[in-house]
């Protein structure tokens, strides 16, 4: 296995990328996915995988200094033996041939010769330039057939490139080029401007649903990241409860309410670390007169939760309104009915008949004091996010 180096990303992979695969990391326009070539990369040097970088459209120290810069990452070319093919090579191929199909043949003979003299295990192709010179199916095939003629060394082909053609594109490096794994790094306006997530396109060892995680730029790392999880819900019914017995950080704006109870005034707020997920949780108060607030806060959510006291009916009407300011956002939500150690709990068919709710919509019966419960939940809900299409 060659590891991605971005931990969320291997572990739905199952540990990594197996040997002589063929890998695609597809780039949308205006989106920052460099790092996503330079972890790889960097972790098949540390694992000493013998690789060739081949970058026709830079130097090896411009690359290399770049990658510092924008990254605080800078491939250590002493752990492992690596050997590039660069500008300067590329130039040399253009003069010695007037054809592109004599460049084509010489840039092949020189990959397949440091192939063999280098015992390399893995590729790394900055695919654009080379597409604009052969075109597609040409300049892939100058890496495949290598693959296909070096069969019994499994060597690894990992090609970045800048997507102009969208999901048909992909589409072809799939049927038509036998791509193993296409990942698609992207960025959207929704659900906030500049958002920035990497798709799991297709895996052919792997029966694997699509999945969209969003992720940001930090430490010279590609961070999996869902910045606001809402948890929502009528007052009492647990949501501070479950903020912080999920969170490894969390607050709590609190005040005594009517009865002698703490209610929430302002809003809980919780930071997760979680299975290499950044989340931050967002508790709502649940009193009407902060129903203004809540559209605010769902603003630039990725999901949200609805906290229901699975031990008082009258909360439930206040519970569906509360759903349908939800499902206006058009984002993954479930529904939590809280409270279910206790006795008395309301049947939970009776409760989804009355909250008006399909069977798409996860109801899971819980005790936020339980971790386990809340862990389980979470789960549940950020494996929805990252399933969802934005």
């Amino acid at each position: 296995m060659i590891s991605t180096g971005i931990n969320g990303l291997d572990e739905m992979l199952g540990s990594g990328i197996p040997r002589g695969s063929r890998v695609l990391y597809s780039l949308e326009p205006g989106v920052d996915g460099q790092l996503f070539m330079i972890s790889t990369l960097s972790c098949a040097l540390a694992k000493k995988r013998s690789c060739l970088v081949v970058l026709p459209n830079t130097t090896v120290d411009a690359f290399r200094n770049d990658a510092q810069r924008m990254y605080g990452a800078r491939p250590d070319l002493a752990l492992a033996p690596v050997t590039f093919i660069d500008s300067v090579d590329w130039e040399r191929i253009q003069k010695s041939s007037r054809s592109p199909a004599g460049r084509a043949r010489e840039l092949e003979a020189r990959i397949r010769k440091i192939c063999r003299e280098y015992d390399v295990d893995v590729i790394f192709v900055y695919f654009d330039l080379l597409n604009e010179e052969f075109g597609t199916d040409d300049a892939a095939a100058i890496f495949t057939s290598v693959q296909e003629m070096e069969k019994e060394k499994k060597i690894t082909l990992v090609i970045e490139h800048l997507n102009m053609e969208g999901t048909g594109l992909l589409d072809h490096f799939i049927r038509d080029l036998k791509f193993d794994l296409v990942l698609a790094i992207r960025s959207s306006f929704r659900p906030f401007p500049q958002f920035n997530y990497f798709t799991l396109v297709h895996t052919s060892w792997a029966d694997l649903p699509a999945r969209s995680v969003p992720f940001i730029i930090g430490e010279g790392r590609v961070i999996p990241y869902i910045p606001r999880i809402v948890v929502t819900g009528p007052a009492s019914s647990g949501k501070s409860t479950f903020v912080l017995n999920a969170a490894d950080d969390g607050h709590s704006v609190d005040r005594r309410g009517p009865g002698g109870s703490m209610t929430t005034v302002a809003l809980d707020f919780g930071w997760i670390r979680w299975k290499d997920f950044d989340i931050t949780l967002y508790g709502t108060p649940g009193q009407e007169r902060f129903d203004s607030l809540l559209p605010s806060y769902l603003g630039h959510a990725m999901g949200a939760l609805l906290v229901v006291d699975a031990t008082n009916a009258d909360q439930l009407p206040r519970a569906r309104l509360l759903i349908e300011m939800v499902a206006r956002r058009r984002i993954p939500f479930a529904v939590a009915i809280n409270k279910c150690d206790l006795p008395g709990t309301l049947d939970p068919s009776l409760i989804r008949r009355i909250l008006a709710i399909g069977d798409e919509i996860p109801l899971y019966q819980i005790s936020a004091t339980r971790k386990s419960d809340v862990n389980f939940v979470l789960e549940s809900l950020v494996d929805s996010i990252t399933q969802f299409r934005y």
